[in-house]
């Protein structure tokens, strides 16, 4: 029941990154930044198809809007902004899943996994800012990458609760999980629409570090599904 209630969280925010743009782009015509409501965050989270296909015409006419109000350069930056605050949101996701997971973990196999984990996204998190700074970029927060923070905190509390034999299948499902929402997000999303190709550039680099997470959590997954089966046929 908790793994479905953690896909329900992961796919509203995968579906509300399509107004990430939008409340960008709407707060730099206005002369402000994109905030997030803590107010808005428990009604978002029940979002449905209707309320979905309702926001995409908000951010669209939001979109119309800000580009007649606001100089191109400036729109641009605060759309890098909010996208670049999505990805160290997730940064952020990930290692504080795998600092979990290196203390709790059973197998070799996927405490190794763990350390490469927080690793490499530690390694990301810090070439992402270096860029930003490079660029004098600002990270914009908005309802995504507040809704990412919040995941976090959700999906940590539950990981620390799971006792030692369960630990390795639940932290390898909240991995595959959470790379393929955030794959999900860079290529219908973020890079599509980021502004800077300094910035694109980096955000490819990232696409193929997720792509390459996914593929490893996938293979570990199946690894520990059939030491499982194993175990229950040679009771």
């Amino acid at each position: 029941m908790m793994r479905h209630h953690f896909k329900h969280r992961v796919a509203v925010i995968a579906a509300l990154a399509v107004s990430v743009l939008g409340s960008a782009a709407h707060a730099s015509g206005r002369g402000g930044y994109a905030q997030f409501s803590p107010q808005q965050s428990r009604p978002q989270q029940q979002v449905n198809l209707q309320q979905q296909v309702n926001l995409q015409q908000q951010v669209n006419l939001q979109q119309q809007v800000s580009q007649q109000a606001s100089p191109k350069g400036v729109q641009a930056q605060v759309v890098d902004g909010a996208i670049a605050g999505v990805i160290s949101a997730s940064n952020e996701l990930e290692i504080v899943q795998a600092t979990i997971a290196r203390r709790q973990a059973r197998s070799r196999e996927v405490k190794d996994f763990a350390r490469e984990m927080l690793e490499s996204h530690s390694q990301s998190a810090r070439r992402l800012s270096a860029v930003l700074q490079r660029l004098r970029i600002k990270v914009q927060p908005t309802r995504v990458s507040s809704m990412l923070i919040g995941h976090s905190s959700v999906v940590a509390a539950y990981l620390r609760r799971q006792p030692a034999r369960k630990f390795d299948q639940a932290f390898m499902a909240a991995q595959v999980m959470t790379h393929r929402h955030t794959l999900r997000m860079l290529d219908e999303q973020l890079i599509p629409r980021v502004k800077d190709q300094a910035l694109k550039e980096e955000l490819q680099r990232i696409r193929g570090e997720v792509v390459s997470h996914l593929e490893r959590a996938q293979a570990i997954q199946a690894t520990l599904a059939k030491q499982q089966t194993a175990s229950h046929r040679g009771r």
